[in-house]
């Protein structure tokens, strides 16, 4: 999951005081890459993760004592199997760098009109200006907003969309880090059952925006969905033609409300939308029962999820979401369907 998610569920107007932390260079190993970001409050307490557990303890203990009062660049050299330098013992054999960014009241009103640009769906790109401790965001419409004085012009944004990570910006010949933030990718749930609780939730800790769609109001309401985004409780035809639900080409869909007239309306309404995913609870057969062929078209997965003999529902979510993650990070192994 993106820490920045997370990071910006906890941005309030009263988040001055907090310290932004972000991964901007990993030499060797490490368990996270650049980008993973961590915030520490002034309490000491943090959301999000940089590592595998082995640094954000003495990290936060550091900014309790006074680091982060200036934007500056630390590193965790974990590439010694006793780390002597800072007391761990991980020996991950990596060394980590990580800038640090105090949140004043400017920035914690920047990071939430980000928060608000991904809810609405819009992608922005961040720049952080390591020397001047300033930083940009530029949506995807060209709009830019920061700290950074003065405003890049377009054939420098052109040049910035195709670059990430770090390196040397022409302009000011300043070390830069950049990073492209998509809104989360959204997980279309038609189904209420028990069994779709586990898969609500995982699919929402895994980083995706759960919208979860039943036509049965006792089952289809907040109690038993607190972790989605969205609950769209109605029969099939009132949520689609009163547009409380437009499939868009990068969703993810899951049809299984366990009724076959109800699961034949939302899959033939659905596969004329041809999303990114689309998986269908229940076995090939019956799937082409569902649509009346004797053949899956392609993209329809059925039965959905990976290959590994699940049983039950919590391990039957586990493996449609490590399906969709497998889809959403450009990797299809065997047991795919393309």
């Amino acid at each position: 999951m993106e820490d920045m998610y997370s990071i910006l569920e906890e941005i309030s107007p009263d988040s001055s005081g907090s310290v932004l932390a972000t991964v901007i260079r990993v030499e060797g190993s490490a368990y996270k890459k650049a980008g993973a970001s961590m915030l520490i409050k002034p309490d000491g307490t943090w959301t999000g993760l940089l590592s595998a557990g082995c640094l954000e303890e003495d990290l936060a203990a550091r900014i309790q004592a006074g680091l982060g009062r200036k934007p500056e660049t630390v590193v965790y050299d974990m590439r010694s199997d006793d780390d002597l330098a800072w007391g761990t013992g991980s020996g991950c054999n990596g060394a980590i760098h990580i800038y640090i960014e105090p949140v004043d009241a400017g920035y914690a009103a920047h990071l939430l009109e980000f928060k608000q640009l991904l809810k609405n769906g819009t992608a922005v790109t961040g720049i952080k200006f390591l020397a001047s401790g300033t930083y940009l965001f530029i949506t995807e419409d060209g709009k830019q907003f920061g700290s950074f004085q003065g405003e890049l012009d377009e054939d420098v944004v052109r040049c910035i969309r195709m670059k990430k990570g770090t390196f040397i910006f022409p302009a000011q010949q300043e070390e830069v880090y950049i990073r492209h933030y998509r809104p989360k990718p959204r997980f279309i749930l038609f189904g209420a059952g028990k069994d779709a609780m586990p898969l609500c939730a995982l699919a929402a800790k895994a980083g995706f925006s759960v919208i979860v769609s039943d036509w049965r109001p006792g089952l289809c309401n907040r109690n038993h969905f607190p972790d989605a985004d969205e609950i769209a409780a109605g029969f099939p035809a009132e949520v689609f033609t009163a547009g409380r639900i437009t499939i868009h080409r990068d969703d993810y869909v899951m049809i299984m409300t366990h009724n076959f007239s109800r699961d034949q309306e939302i899959l033939a309404y659905v596969l004329q939308k041809n999303p990114h995913y689309l998986g269908v609870l229940g076995s090939a057969k019956r799937t082409k029962r569902l649509l009346g062929t004797e053949k899956l078209p392609p993209g329809v997965r059925s039965p959905a999820g990976l290959s590994i003999s699940a049983e039950g529902p919590e391990e039957i979510a586990i493996s449609i979401v490590a399906e969709c993650i497998q889809l959403k990070n450009g990797r299809v192994g065997e047991g795919v369907l393309i």
